[in-house]
């Protein structure tokens, strides 16, 4: 029995990771093999430039389709895959900047971000979720939904939690913004909103298994969510779920590392799926 719960668990965390790198080598005929770069004997692993992984900026909902943007090398490849396969590319701009134009499936969908260059495939941290109403969320293992969508008044627009009960609450507010984090009454953090009127606070504490009365308190925030932390049910047939319950969206996910996340997205309007 242990042993056909192992061969489940690689199982899913094969096919997530399917979404990263794994998947750009699978995708045979659409991800060039990247070529080896002849670099000086005597030249420092230091000296190697660094460059930064492809990133989303933002995502629109746009005459029915959806235009992804975002940064990476100039003139590199960027490619969206699916777990399935691959969704859309484009090359960078000399600025670095691409936009790729999908048709709207009419459902929540995740994708994976990567971008060649003559020297090598990079992946983007984290993966991109795209809600039924077009809107634009990174979802990062370990840490903090990102929305790409910033909006005022200060809100919670997010609560990540694994299967330990570690979370991080996210949302927005006036840059520099102080602000605590309850949860049952019991505080479990304090923090600022950062230059960009974003935060991602992860919390001094365990969020355990059940329904919670969660309140983020500051400056410009005085919010009251009613958080449930109720673990993943099993990802056998696909390495994320997503199911809307009114104006939230909750979303189970394998992260690279084949662990389970959940994250709860916040304010989305619409009716329950």
């Amino acid at each position: 029995m242990r042993r056909s719960v192992d061969q489940t668990v690689r199982q899913k965390q094969s096919l997530f990771i399917g979404l990263g790198a794994v998947l750009l080598v699978s995708l045979t005929g659409c991800v060039p093999a990247a070529k080896p770069v002849q670099k000086p004997a005597a030249r420092l692993a230091s000296e190697i430039d660094y460059q930064p992984p492809p990133q989303v900026t933002s995502v629109r909902n746009i005459a029915g389709d959806i235009e992804v943007f975002g940064t990476a090398a100039a003139k590199a490849t960027v490619r969206l895959a699916r777990p399935t396969g691959l969704a859309g590319q484009a090359v960078a701009d000399k600025g670095g900047h691409w936009v790729i134009r999908l048709p709207s499936s009419g459902q929540t969908e995740i994708y994976g971000v990567s971008e060649t260059t003559p020297e090598r495939v990079l992946q983007a941290s984290g993966y991109l979720l795209v809600t039924q109403g077009g809107m634009g969320v990174v979802l990062r293992s370990g840490a903090g939904a990102l929305a790409l969508a910033p909006s005022m008044p200060a809100r919670v627009s997010a609560f990540d939690v694994d299967r330990e009960g570690g979370a991080v609450v996210s949302g927005f507010g006036p840059a520099g913004m102080k602000f605590s984090v309850w949860v049952d009454g019991n505080k479990l953090g304090e923090g600022r909103a950062d230059p960009q009127g974003r935060f991602a606070l992860p919390l001094t504490g365990p969020v355990n298994v059940g329904h919670h009365s969660l309140k983020v308190f500051g400056e410009a925030i005085d919010a009251i969510l009613n958080v449930d932390a109720t673990p993943a049910a099993s990802l056998a047939s696909s390495p994320y779920r997503a199911v809307q319950y009114g104006p939230d969206l909750k979303v189970d996910w394998m992260t690279p590392g084949g662990g389970e996340q959940t994250t709860w997205i916040y304010g989305l309007g619409g009716g329950a799926k």
